[in-house]
């Protein structure tokens, strides 16, 4: 044991490198291609990727063949490279570039805790980042929010670390943080570079280093490498497609759904993120709230001890005295301009909340850093810990007695792990409350760490799964069916679901209501064979079938859809024998 603690501390940097390499593998990597595509989004820009790779022209993004013009072409450039790459269009080759700059993001943060404080608060703040549950499953799911993520905290990190380089370093870093918003423009638009530029003005304004954030030598290079990056592709669009272009992607995508959702459906209201925030962050979140609760009361003292104007009482409430500090204010700065930016906008989705996650990382891998020498620090752990194993212990009970009240259909779907989740959930917690017992911070840590283990597991080995049973299979499957031969693709009086798309790559008709005169004209031609899908809940609930037996024949009815054709067959089965 002796010899293997000596190696450690003999090889510290190459042991810690490894030891978050070998936890990206495990929480990020493993199990990418253990469950389908997931509509909506996942599939949407996945199919879009696909397409990409296989066409001339790289800059032109398309969905359904119609030109997509709402999102910048970052995401779908890395995709469809991963999928030239992986020599196919699969899972495993979406998904990985997701989670291989979802690993970059981690080891950045290693980095930057370690130049800024210490390499313990560089490895808890990393393991926290990468362990919390929103990073975890977003992840594991290609869609663009890990990407502004990313490229937002990178941003960040690289502004701040010039504040802690040689002043020969200090470029290169002013020359990162411009790199990083140049890419993060061309991932998600201008939010990228707006949340950056305003969490630097306030820090700089508070710390009064407004005149080194934007010095003129840095910010005119650190323009041009912006610019050199983010310009060329949007002069293509706005030369190809002119002031539509300007209309549907600034417009309507950038500032229209910061203004209003009128036309979305995901309007919610000022505090939706704050729920959202409690799972999203979890199991960390009841100390990362702790750790905030702590910091108001010292900062209140220091307030009110504090003599002056009111302004001047402030500037020395957040007065900073060490790196620690100074990095507190700094992610603190960052955590309230993502939120309040995220809670004002008037589009709201679960997934938006994802930039926030590095900044919280950063305050608790703090609380975590100092606990060992904090009394109070490490009973606020001790509570938080407690209410964490409850919140498992008390999922396994209701979840079993729920379970008998449950649907039949969902009762089918979940009995083939039930027992295994319910106990994993119960062990968790004892589990938990058994490293509270140890009364050792870094085994308390290392219990938060196999708790997410058990999640991520479950996550991908049954979560997800579960998602796409719940009717998206049997999309794929019809649409499987539609695409053996030379047919018509129409799906009726539900929402535009791309997984129709998977293995059908002709042109799909998407009716959103139920406009029958739009589908009786596609149907009407009996010559070409029209396959319809459509929701069964909305059949039932419209009483329409009718209406739909006048012109098509069911071929096969699911749980959630039906699949219907426009001419009549003989012998169904013998049908679908031959079109799978």
């Amino acid at each position: 044991m002796s010899k293997f603690k000596l190696f450690i501390n003999k090889h510290i940097e190459l042991c810690s490198l490894m030891l978050l390499a070998i936890l990206c593998i495990v929480f990020l990597f493993l199990g990418l291609d253990f469950y389908p595509l997931l509509d909506v989004d996942e599939t949407r820009y996945a199919i879009m990727s696909r397409d990409l790779a296989n066409s001339n022209d790289w800059n032109v993004l398309l969905l359904n063949s119609v030109p997509f013009l709402e999102k910048p072409p970052l995401y779908f450039w890395l995709v469809a490279v991963s999928i030239k790459i992986f020599g196919k269009f699969s899972e495993f080759a979406v998904r990985f570039p997701i989670a291989l700059i979802a690993a970059f993001l981690v080891f950045f943060t290693y980095i930057f805790g370690k130049k800024i404080i210490s390499r313990k608060f560089g490895l808890m703040s990393a393991i926290i980042l990468l362990t919390s549950v929103f990073y975890l499953i977003l992840s594991h799911v290609a869609i663009l929010d890990m990407v502004l993520t990313v490229c937002i905290a990178s941003t960040l990190y690289c502004g701040f670390l010039s504040f802690y380089s040689n002043e020969k370093y200090k470029k290169y870093c002013w020359w990162g943080f411009w790199t990083f918003a140049g890419l993060g423009f061309l991932a998600k638009g201008i939010l990228a570079l707006a949340i950056p530029l305003v969490v630097m003005f306030i820090y700089g304004f508070l710390t009064k280093k407004l005149k080194d954030i934007f010095k003129p030598l840095h910010l005119f290079i650190g323009l041009i490498i912006f610019f050199l990056i983010s310009l060329p592709w949007h002069i293509i669009m706005f030369n190809d497609y002119g002031w539509g272009f300007i209309n549907e992607y600034f417009i309507k995508h950038h500032f229209a759904r910061l203004l209003t959702s009128e036309n979305l459906g995901r309007k919610h209201g000022f505090f939706y993120f704050v729920p959202v925030f409690i799972v999203a962050f979890m199991p960390w979140t009841f100390i990362f709230l702790g750790s905030i609760f702590e910091g108001c009361k010292k900062l209140l003292v220091r307030f009110k001890t504090a003599s002056g104007t009111l302004l001047q009482k402030i500037f020395v409430t957040l007065e900073v005295k060490n790196a620690e500090q100074d990095l507190l204010l700094f992610s603190t700065i960052y955590f309230i301009v993502v939120f309040g930016v995220m809670s004002v906008s008037s589009t709201k989705l679960p997934t938006y909340i994802l930039p926030a996650l590095p900044a919280a990382a950063l305050i608790t891998g703090c609380f975590w850093n100092k606990s060992e020498s904090e009394i109070q620090s490490k009973k606020t752990i001790t509570i938080s810990t407690y209410i964490v194993a409850m919140i498992f212990i008390l999922a396994a009970i209701v979840a079993s007695i729920v379970y008998v009240f449950l649907p039949q259909s969902f009762i089918e779907l979940v009995s083939p792990f039930k027992y295994s989740v319910l106990m994993g959930c119960a062990f968790v917690g004892i589990y938990l409350i058994l490293k509270i017992k140890t009364q050792e911070t870094l085994s308390i840590f290392s219990g938060y760490v196999i708790t997410m283990f058990f999640v991520i597991t479950f996550a991908v080995t049954n979560l997800f799964s579960l998602i796409y049973a719940g009717g998206e299979n049997e999309l794929v499957l019809y649409s499987n069916y539609a695409s053996s031969q030379d047919t018509r693709l129409v799906t009726f009086d539900f929402a535009v679901k791309p997984s129709t798309k998977i293995n059908y790559n002709n042109f799909v008709y998407f009716i959103t209501d139920n406009d029958f005169e739009k589908l009786y004209s596609l149907v009407s031609n009996k010559l070409t064979p029209t396959y319809v899908i459509v929701k069964n809940k909305q059949v039932a609930r419209y009483g329409y079938q009718d209406k739909l037996d006048k012109y098509l024949y069911l071929i096969q009815k699911g749980k959630k859809y039906s699949l219907y054709l426009n001419k009549k067959i003989p012998d169904k089965n013998k049908v679908l024998l031959w079109i799978k």
